[in-house]
């Protein structure tokens, strides 16, 4: 007998009745396929106890029958027993229930009946009238053993597998509970990844494998686990196991867990770590079954190919699990679960973290331990902690020869092994053995601290090099930082700089300064004169050598000759110095970070290299507002930076040496802000903003103090420079604060009521808008507002009533909308000038110089003022107001558009002041003349376009000698009762001047839609276009003018074309045209073959981007779509030995009718089978758009394996065969290039 069935009796036969119940439930809940219900009446509620009551279990299938169950574990009497529970069951007074409504009763029992017992029950049970099922010892064992042998191993207590087939629940309990403080817990809050998420359970349920690759500590395992729990609510019908490595052979597992007939998912997590497992596994996925099985699989990215290369044959779908971003890494640890809020904490384990979840996690719980100290001590213990992950239990460190390899292999990150000139000249340097160090390399990898692949040796995350190098070689000193410089500085200074700075940042600077400093004075004095090597060094190294850098720069400075004139000048334009930075300032920028003692050396030395290069002191500025500005890190300090920096601006500013005072200047009105908008570089290339409140206290007032008193004293030698600041003076984004504006105005107001003229306008004008700022503050002591007693005139009330401004206009008008300001407005002016003679227009005409004389573009505000002016004067006084005119003519405000209010007011006045204001502009000579007579004829009624006025048109078009943005055809369509060519000739005058003259003169909108009809002449419409769609590229985007003249013209298209899509300049071509028109014109299919034909002929097919002949198909209806595609086979048809036409007319297939591909494609396919001619076409396009992710040999695979199924479906298989086997090389060829991909991302993966 079978020694575990053996086992699974002996454990029956000593069962106690309640587990016996207990067993034989779980058993028929197991086995019955319809089951509806079931009631264990026979078992107290949460306890192993029996309980009397008849029957002791009964259940109803779906399709309504009712069978009872009883148990019995007596082996004595059984006959009788069997019997008298036939009858109780039966018995309605016990049950309640008819006996004929039973349909079975099934009797459990662990004993054997022999041949004479078992056929009296049988007979009894017949003459009882009710089916009868018996259930012994002998076939309750059996099914156990070769059905269900969990129940042996959860009921009888028989350890019948190795535990590596679990439960989901059951698994994340012991991954949690081995992990311990060493991994991420899978049973913590499941945060973002819900595009991948998303990713994972659509491939899950339209494949049986799917991999899920990424670096250690990314997740892979926890969105796995997330993804299985929304399966299994999806389909109830699977079953979920995950498999628990142990190290033992999990066959049995399998076999036990697994039944043929049912559906599971199994969830196979880090399957390079259990390849032997994984290969079981496969060979159950092989099995022939009735359920289905599928595999969801982790694996760290390096070793991705071995475990695909184990499935490859079931098409496997491959999901990368990229790194965490810092945004997620945040969440995570500001979660329920960690609660870490405080962001100077979060951007630390961020960094720390590098995107690592695990990582995270472990800092998280680090940094509430420690508080404080986690933000300033060495956090060396949670890198030993985090890294026992990889060398637990293991003699990594006892060992010198792996703990070398580990350290070199961590600085270099990548290691070729086939390498030898270098590996050999490497390990010569350090005296390691060189088939020691590959046999190192060999045994690190199994340990997975290494990862090998393709003759190359790599750490397999930033993180853990950072970690071993600094281990060995600056720590424990275990290898010579000094053999590492000396030798591959400045060769490798990339690798420096990704080992140095993140250990000087996670172990501390003193740390690591302790231990390399030596070294590096040794390198800098052997390098001393060597130019390159010494900025190399420093470029690298400043943090660390300081004073030397300076010593350095000092004499370079020193050397330079003195500056011959020039002026100070402190501005710059918005990227200026973005591209070209100054070397000698960006090295001495780097000491401006933090309060040390070369911090005010620096900016002595920065300034004096400007006062010799004035031309740089711009970016000095810059970059002084760029790195210096009042900022959060600063109040731990004191702002020491900051006072620094005035008190050596304000030594200097009174000294009067002009390139301080020029900084001085430009940077007050920077730091006397009350907020600061800064602006940071964070990690992956992101950039954070934030808004940066000054606090206020005795630091910040003595600085604030000192910059007033600096600036006022000197305002009788700079006045307009104090006054510039002043103007400007704002508190940033953000509304004042409170207490600072307060101390401001204690220096601010006495300034003003002692210096500041209160009978100037310039005055005056910054007076009370910087009253009406203040107003808009939260200031309870209003006293300023006196100041507005004192600086006001009558120049200023004038100007006041001209000022057409919404913002000051509150302080005259009540009003919600502006609509309501402009009627306002507008009534305030039309009351206000009202003048009596010409002597009163001098007072407008100075209004309106003190307005152009403001900051800032107010012309438009004056040509809504004196628009309604003009007018208004005439209408009150025809004459006044025609000299009003004639005035302004005289000092036109420069830029003022024509006034066409009082224009149409005089066109309404007669013929006689028509005539006379024509005369007058005839006569006027200025740039804008010719704008003001266009606007005359926009005004000038219908009755008066007769033929003087049609000759005067004439000559003012061809007079136009400027650019206009739009020339209203309206004006000139009024005279076609006089001059039915008017429109022709006055378009052939625009377009003779665009010609020959190059002004930009643009039509009005819809000119050819409305206007082309009144052409004779379509060679000069089609001119006309042509010439507009180069003026703009906004002209006529719907190509209803276009439509228009190729109706009238369709030769014109192909003009058209000639000039747009035929040129050399292909670059440029505008691909976003559309022109869906062509496809409802009546001979549509010609006229359009012939169109395309002219651009593939004139536009070369490189595959990439979109190709000029999309203009043709873009935007198409249904109905235009449909003839579309039969317009596409027709082609192909008449051109299939064409590779340029097919290369057009495919890409079109595939960017605008992918799902009409494969019909195209087999048209082809059945027209030519010619292999010459099919290589020579981009069947899946050229290149693309692709992630960083993205494996593109594998994508172009995937997408010749497409073309590869269309093929087969082809009639003409025979004459095919070529052309499959040059695609079957292409699907090979791509494989191979995917493979190098990986291999270069594997060497670099920055690459």
């Amino acid at each position: 007998m079978n020694g575990r069935l053996k086992l699974i009796e002996q454990q029956l036969i000593g069962i106690d009745s309640a587990a016996f119940q207990n067993l034989c439930d779980v058993y028929l809940a197991l086995r019955e396929q319809q089951l509806a219900s079931i009631n264990r009446t026979g078992s107290q509620l949460g306890k192993q106890k029996t309980v009397k009551g008849t029957p002791d279990t009964f259940f109803r299938l779906a399709d309504g029958s009712l069978r009872y169950v009883e148990y019995t574990t007596k082996e004595e009497g059984l006959v009788a027993k069997i019997k008298d529970d036939i009858d109780k069951c039966l018995d309605e007074s016990k049950t309640g229930i008819p006996a004929a409504d039973v349909s079975k009763i099934i009797i459990c029992f662990n004993s054997r009946l022999d041949v004479a017992e078992e056929t009296e029950i049988t007979k009894y049970a017949e003459s009882k009238n009710i089916r009868i099922e018996l259930i012994g010892l002998d076939w309750l064992a059996l099914e156990i053993y070769s059905k269900y042998l969990i129940l042996a191993k959860d009921i009888l207590g028989i350890p019948l597998d190795t535990g590596q087939l679990l439960p989901l629940q059951n698994f994340i309990e012991e991954y949690d509970n081995k992990a311990g403080k060493l991994s991420t817990p899978l049973n913590n809050q499941f945060l973002h990844r819900k595009d991948e998420l998303k990713d994972i359970d659509n491939h899950l349920l339209a494949n049986n494998i799917v991999i899920l690759s990424g670096f250690p500590g990314v997740g892979k395992t926890k969105i796995a686990i997330e993804s299985l729990n929304n399966f299994l609510a999806a389909n109830p019908c699977y079953t979920a196991f995950a498999v628990s490595k142990k190290d033992m052979d999990i066959g049995e597992d399998l076999r036990i867990h697994l039944q043929t007939d049912k559906d599971y998912v199994l969830l196979v997590d880090d399957a390079n770590r259990q390849l032997l497992n994984f290969k079981q596994i496969l060979g159950v996925f092989k099995e022939r079954r009735k359920g289905n099985i599928k595999l969801l699989i982790t694996v760290r990215s390096y070793a991705f190919n071995d475990v695909k290369n184990e499935c490859s044959e079931f098409s496997p779908h491959e999901i990368t699990i990229n790194k965490f971003s810092d945004q997620e890494i945040t969440d995570i640890v500001k979660s329920d679960s960690f609660q870490i809020l405080n962001p100077k904490y979060q951007k630390k384990i961020i960094e720390l973290a590098d995107g690592n979840a695990r990582l995270a996690v472990m800092a998280a719980r680090l940094a509430k331990e420690q508080q404080q100290l986690f933000l300033l001590g060495d956090i060396s213990d949670l890198y030993d902690s985090y890294f026992q992950t990889f060398i637990k239990d293991s003699d990594i460190f006892t060992n010198k020869t792996l703990t070398e390899t580990l350290g070199i292999v961590s600085f270099f990150f990548t290691i070729n092994r086939t390498d030898k000139p270098f590996i050999t000249t490497l390990l010569k340097d350090f005296d390691i053995d060189y088939y020691e160090f590959n046999e190192a390399i060999d045994e690190l990898h199994k340990r997975e601290l290494l990862e090998v692949q393709y003759s190359h040796a790599r750490v397999s995350e930033q993180v853990m090099a950072t970690y071993f190098f600094y281990k060995v070689f600056i720590k424990d000193e275990i290898l010579p930082f000094r053999i590492l410089l000396f030798n591959y500085f400045p060769a490798w200074k990339k690798r420096f700089s990704d080992t140095i700075i993140p250990s000087n940042n996670s172990f501390g600077y003193e740390n690591v300064f302790e231990k390399i400093n030596g070294t590096l004075d040794e390198y800098l004095y052997s390098n001393s004169n060597n130019e390159e090597n010494a900025m190399e060094f420093f470029s690298l190294f400043w943090f660390y050598k300081r004073e030397k850098m300076l010593a350095y720069f000092y004499k370079r400075i020193k050397d330079l000759p003195e500056p011959e004139g020039g002026s100070y000048d402190s501005d710059y334009e918005m990227n200026a110095f973005v591209w070209d930075r100054d070397k000698t300032l960006d090295f001495l920028i780097h000491l401006f970070d933090h309060p040390t003692e070369s911090f005010t050396s620096s900016l002595e030395l920065a300034f004096e290299y400007c006062r010799k290069k004035p031309e740089k002191l711009p970016e000095l500025i810059r970059r002084i507002r760029e790195k210096i500005l009042f900022d959060e890190p600063d109040e731990h300090s004191g702002f020491i930076r900051q006072v620094k920096l005035f008190d050596l601006l304000i030594k200097n500013f009174k000294e009067g040496k002009p390139h301080f005072v020029s900084a001085f200047f430009a940077l007050a009105q920077t730091f006397l802000g009350h907020h600061f908008q800064i602006t940071k570089g964070g990690r992956n290339n992101t950039i954070t903003f934030y808004q940066y409140p000054l606090p206020f206290y005795e630091v910040t007032q003595d600085f604030r103090k000192k910059i007033w008193v600096a600036l006022f004293d000197s305002y009788e030698k700079y006045p307009q420079e104090v006054l510039a600041v002043l103007k400007k003076f704002k508190p940033g984004f953000e509304k004042a604060i409170p207490e600072i504006l307060k101390f401001d105005l204690s220096f601010i107001i006495p300034f003003i009521d002692a210096k500041l003229d209160p009978s100037s306008f310039e005055n005056i004008y910054f007076v009370r808008e910087f009253v009406r700022w203040l107003n808009r503050e939260d200031i309870a002591d209003r006293s300023y507002q006196k100041l507005n007693e004192r600086f006001i005139s009558k120049e200023y009330e004038y100007f006041r009533k001209l000022d057409w401004n919404r913002v000051r206009g509150k302080q005259d008008y009540d009003f919600e909308k502006y609509e309501d300001f402009q009627k306002l407005k507008e009534e305030d002016i039309r009351a206000s000038f009202q003048f009596k003679d010409q002597t009163e227009f001098v007072e407008l005409h100075k209004a309106i110089q003190n307005t152009l004389s403001l900051e800032g573009n107010n012309g438009w505000g004056i040509y809504q003022s004196l628009d309604i002016i003009a007018e208004e004067t005439f209408i009150r006084n025809h004459e006044l107001g025609f000299q009003l005119l004639a005035s302004l003519f005289q000092n036109y405000p420069p830029g003022l558009n024509p006034l066409y209010k009082p224009v149409n007011a005089i066109m309404q006045a007669g013929e006689d002041w028509i005539k006379r204001l024509w005369n007058l502009l005839s006569s006027w000579v200025h740039e804008y003349k010719v704008y003001w007579q266009l606007s005359f004829f926009d005004c000038l009624p219908q009755a008066f376009c007769d033929e003087y006025f049609r000759d005067e048109l004439i000559s003012t078009l061809n007079s136009v000698d400027v650019p206009i943005s739009y020339l209203r055809f309206e004006s000139i369509e009024k005279f076609l009762p006089v001059d039915k060519d008017i429109v022709q000739t006055a378009l052939n005058i625009v377009v003779t001047k665009i010609e020959n003259e190059k002004l930009a003169i643009r039509l009005s909108f819809h000119f050819f839609e409305k206007y082309s009809k009144f052409v004779n002449d379509t060679a000069l419409v089609g001119k006309a276009y042509i010439q507009q769609e180069k003026l703009s590229n906004l002209f006529d985007l719907e190509r209803n003018g276009l439509k228009t003249i190729i109706e009238q013209d369709e030769n014109f298209l192909f003009t058209y074309l000639s000039e747009f899509y035929t040129n050399k300049d292909w670059h440029n071509r505008n691909t976003h045209n559309h022109l869906p028109f062509l496809w409802d014109l009546e001979n549509h299919s010609e006229i359009i073959k012939k169109a395309a034909n002219l651009i593939v002929e004139h536009n070369p097919y490189f595959g990439i981007g979109e190709y000029s002949l999309n203009i043709l198909f873009s935007h198409l209806s249904g109905a235009q779509k449909d003839r579309a595609k039969t317009f596409i086979l027709d082609y192909i048809s008449l051109y299939n030995t064409d590779t340029n036409k097919m290369n057009a007319i495919f890409d079109i297939v595939r960017h605008h009718f992918p799902d009409f591909f494969e019909t195209a494609f087999l048209h082809y396919l059945s027209l030519n089978t010619d292999l010459g001619t099919f290589r020579e076409i981009y069947w899946r396009g050229n290149g693309g758009m692709y992630n960083g992710e993205t494996i593109i040999g594998e994508l172009h695979a995937k997408e010749w394996q497409n073309i590869m199924v269309f093929t087969e479906k082809a009639q003409n298989q025979l004459d095919l065969i070529p052309i499959k086997a040059y695609i079957k090389q292409q699907i090979a060829y791509e494989l191979k290039s995917g493979e190098e991909e990986r291999k270069r991302k594997f060497i670099n993966p920055d690459w």
